[in-house]
Formats: C-alpha cells, sequence, structure tokens
C-alpha cells in the first residue's frame, strides 16, 4: 500500500472506530420501548436486531430502512436493486420495481442502517416511537456506557498508536454524538488530547463532506485524506466521493457491496494501520 506514505489528514469517527462495543443494543431497546404498547415485543425486536447485526437475517448492516414503508432496500452502484419485507420476505419483483427501483438512494424517507445505532432507529420508526422518549432512551445508555457496571473496554496501545502518529499533518475526529456525551467518552477514554480538532454533533454525511471540501480548499489533496469509520454512508461515502481514502473498519458482515480502499475487523488491525503510516511516513520523509 504505497498511498499510505500520502497520507497527511485522517479523519476517525469514535463511536465504533475507537472502541468496539455492542452491548449496548440490548438496553436501548429495552428502554425505548418501554412503557409503550410495543413493550412486549421486547424480546423478538432484540432478537430480530441481534439476527441483523450477526449476519443471519436477509436484511443486513449496509441495507437502506424505508421508515413509512417499513421495508429494507438493497443498493448497488447508486440503484435499489431489490428489497426486503420486515419478516425477511424479498419484495415481489413488480412491486419492488414500480415503488423503488426509481427511488433516490438520498431520498428524505430512507435511513442507512450502518452500524447498531442504525438498527435501533429503524425500530424507532417502525414502532413509531415518538421522538422525545427515543432522545431519553439514546442519553440514558450512552451514560451507562461509561459507568459500571456497562463500561465497554479500553485498548490503550490503540490510543498510545495514534497519539504517536507524528508523521502526519493533522487528526481530526469527528462524531455525530451530541457534544456532552461525546466530550464524556473522549475524557473517559482519555484521548480528548490526541486530536488537532475535535467536532460533537457533526452531523454526518454532510459535516463530513464539508469538512473534506475545506480540506481542499485549503491546498490539500484528495488522496492526501483518509477516512476511517464503521458506518459508510457517514464516514465513507462523501470522502470516496471526493476523491480521498477510506478505512472500513467492522466486526459485522455487511450488505453493501462498495469497495473501500481498506477493510479492517478488529482494533487490532486498526493499531497495525497507524503504524504501518507512521512508518511509511518516516521511510519516505527520510
Amino acid at each position: 500500500m504505497e498511498w499510505l506514505s500520502d497520507i497527511k489528514v485522517i479523519i476517525f469517527d469514535m463511536d465504533g472506530t475507537l472502541y468496539q462495543e455492542d452491548t449496548f443494543m440490548d438496553r436501548y431497546i429495552r428502554y425505548l420501548l418501554e412503557g409503550t404498547e410495543w413493550e412486549q415485543d421486547t424480546q423478538f425486536s432484540i432478537a430480530s436486531s441481534r439476527k441483523i447485526l450477526s449476519g443471519n437475517h436477509t436484511i443486513k448492516l449496509g441495507h437502506f430502512y424505508h421508515k413509512l414503508d417499513d421495508v429494507a432496500l438493497v443498493q448497488n452502484a447508486g440503484r435499489f436493486v431489490h428489497g426486503f419485507l420486515s419478516n425477511g420476505d424479498e419484495l415481489e419483483g413488480q412491486e419492488f420495481a414500480e415503488k423503488y427501483a426509481a427511488l433516490s438512494i438520498y431520498d428524505t424517507n430512507l435511513i442507512y442502517m450502518g452500524d447498531p445505532w442504525g438498527i435501533v432507529n429503524t425500530i424507532r420508526h417502525k414502532c413509531k416511537i415518538h421522538e422525545e422518549q427515543m432522545k431519553i432512551a439514546f442519553e440514558r445508555v450512552r451514560e451507562e456506557m461509561i459507568l459500571e457496571p456497562y463500561q465497554f473496554g479500553l485498548q490503550h496501545d490503540l490510543f498510545q498508536t495514534i497519539h504517536n502518529l507524528t508523521a502526519i499533518d493533522r487528526k481530526i475526529l469527528m462524531t455525530n454524538t451530541y457534544e456532552k456525551s461525546g466530550i464524556d467518552f473522549l475524557h473517559y477514554m482519555q484521548i480528548h488530547h490526541m486530536f488537532n480538532e475535535i467536532y460533537c454533533g457533526a452531523d454526518k454525511p454532510f459535516g463530513i463532506q464539508k469538512y473534506m471540501a475545506s480540506l481542499l480548499e485549503q491546498g490539500y489533496h484528495a488522496h492526501e485524506v483518509l477516512s476511517i469509520g464503521d458506518n459508510p454512508w457517514n464516514d465513507l461515502y462523501p470522502v470516496k466521493q471526493a476523491g480521498g481514502r477510506t478505512c472500513f473498519i467492522s466486526p459485522y458482515q455487511n450488505g453493501d457491496n462498495q469497495q473501500w480502499d481498506l477493510r479492517l475487523h478488529t482494533l487490532d488491525e486498526l493499531k497495525q494501520l497507524m503504524q504501518a503510516i507512521q512508518n511509511s511516513t518516516v521511510t519516505i520523509q527520510v
């Protein structure tokens, strides 16, 4: 990978990228449905979500969810090619062609199921849960994630490797998480000091698209920018479309057939990538 020596800016996602944890998803679903008419279906919703996450459902991460029609849609090269009902049955050809074949992947009624958070978001729309209930459940589970007994584990050697990455110009962190939780997570991980710039509530994918444009205006070339994330729609698509480099990191199977420059599964692989960038760049500079 000779292109690693070209990298001058790395944009990191946070959740699912700098730590990997999904036990929160079950609790999030419970809190979301608590006290609603759907509470009795909590275990079914958890089991179905787990099947999606494990790749044992016809609906996959990387599919789009139509929040009005309660169907999952599969795209190829920017066009939807088939779809599934929420129970996993495939949409019939004529129905699919009439309703979805010409639908834009940017339609506002679509949600990209990029990660566990996205899966729960589809449940919210399927069950028509009020936005305030969603907010309360989200904030509750976020607070729990950095407290005993639910706090997620830290990979300090990865953090140290990112800290030691001095051969590039800028290390940027962008997360869609609202500011209080984002800052709390960064302090819990003790990594807030490692980045040149931190953006919480970053409004990805639009925020990263704007940031990429600003880098180009500052004189960086697209191929000098690497974006690393676990949610392709938020973290990778805008950078790839602008000509930048992309690294998809996720332990899960994914139904999105888009090709990325790098495909990683573990945090240890991410650590090795950081070391490779440092070594390749230093070698070139020397």
